[in-house]
């Protein structure tokens, strides 16, 4: 990989919701010891063993109809919930839409296993206010010289930057207390990580019912697998069609969308090509595109965080989008941003590998 430029000196483009948010100072409290090495066990090494499953039924019995159905719906449905649900309306609101509709997507996006729909909108406020600066919590170029610093900053960005994060296992339990009294969380003058995270959302957290059914996270990862379990076994009749339901349908589902969408933050800061001035090293990557729905087109997406659709170009695939086109059309999303054919002119610049 080849040194990467310094990034295009453009102003800096706020999320739609006009967070600035200052670098943080915090020293982070990081896991260590046996503690680091259990949770990196069960966030990684248990979705990698379930994968491993699918591979070794793969490698013995092959892929039935059915499980390859389960496989591939449960994807599209999981990564819907993340890259519509998750990071176009609640992280940006680059929409509105109905209640129930706003419910189903946190719903996909949660079972997915990222986190909460608030906490996932919360490090991802953060994210773009920082990105690729100190501040950002996922960037694999910052303060990475040399080819072996750059490597190891592919793997921090992947997977390995949440254990340095000390809001993310406090963040449920600081919603919970405050459940009752949002307004008094978002007036708190702490500077704590976890509530600096929960300052980034009085758009979210003003909305009781949604917080309420946000703390129901546990319950969406466990549906996430208990669906394709009895479409499997009903389908079949059968208990193995059930387990067979639950490899495919969940753990190797599962372990895809984490790794694909984990790989925005990674591959999608380093590998590709940058046709529009940004403050950061985000990158267009067509395969990463198609295999999340839209997200791939990074840079597109940071140059304007505030846009419902990322496809700026005649060829560009942004399936994400074109459901958000289609929900407009059905009338259950309204208020669509996207910018202007001349905001986008104005930000080309020559394309950079």
């Amino acid at each position: 990989m080849s040194t990467l430029p310094a990034p295009a000196q453009t102003p800096p483009t706020p999320d739609p919701l006009g967070l600035h948010l200052p670098a943080s100072t915090e020293t982070p409290e990081t896991l260590s010891g046996a503690r680091r090495a259990l949770v990196l066990f069960v966030i990684q090494g248990v979705p990698l063993l379930g994968f491993g499953a699918g591979v070794w039924l793969f490698l013995r019995e092959g892929v039935s109809a059915l499980n390859a159905g389960l496989l591939v719906g449960m994807y599209l449905l999981t990564m819907t919930g993340v890259e519509v649900g998750l990071h176009r309306y609640f992280a940006h609101r680059t929409f509105e839409t109905t209640r129930p509709l706003r419910a189903l997507l946190l719903i996909l996006g949660s079972m997915a296993g990222q986190g909460s729909a608030l906490l996932w909108s919360a490090v991802h406020r953060v994210h773009h206010a920082h990105t690729d600066q100190p501040g950002d919590l996922h960037s694999p170029v910052l303060g990475r010289n040399g080819a072996w610093d750059k490597f190891r900053g592919w793997f921090w960005a992947q997977f390995l930057w949440y254990l340095d994060v000390p809001a993310i296992p406090r963040f449920g339990r600081l919603l919970d207390r405050h459940l009752e009294s949002p307004a008094d969380l978002l007036a708190s003058k702490e500077e704590d990580q976890v509530h600096r995270f929960a300052r980034t959302l009085p758009d979210l957290l003003r909305d009781g019912p949604l917080v309420r059914l946000n703390q129901r996270y546990g319950t969406w990862v466990l549906l996430g697998f208990v669906l394709p379990t009895l479409v499997g076994g009903l389908a079949t009749l059968s208990w193995e069609g059930a387990l067979r339901g639950l490899v495919w349908g969940g753990f190797v589902r599962y372990y895809l969308v984490q790794q694909i969408s984990f790989a925005i933050n990674s591959v999608g800061h380093t590998v590709g090509v940058r046709p529009l001035g940004s403050r950061d090293y985000s990158r267009n990557n067509v395969v990463m595109a198609v295999l999340t729905l839209g997200a791939g087109w990074h840079n597109n997406h940071h140059a304007f965080p505030g846009s419902a659709r990322v496809d700026f170009r005649w060829w560009q695939v942004d399936l994400g989008g074109l459901l958000i086109r289609l929900l407009a059309r059905l009338g259950l999303a309204w208020d669509i941003r996207q910018p202007s054919p001349e905001a986008i002119s104005a930000r080309a610049s020559t394309p950079m590998s």
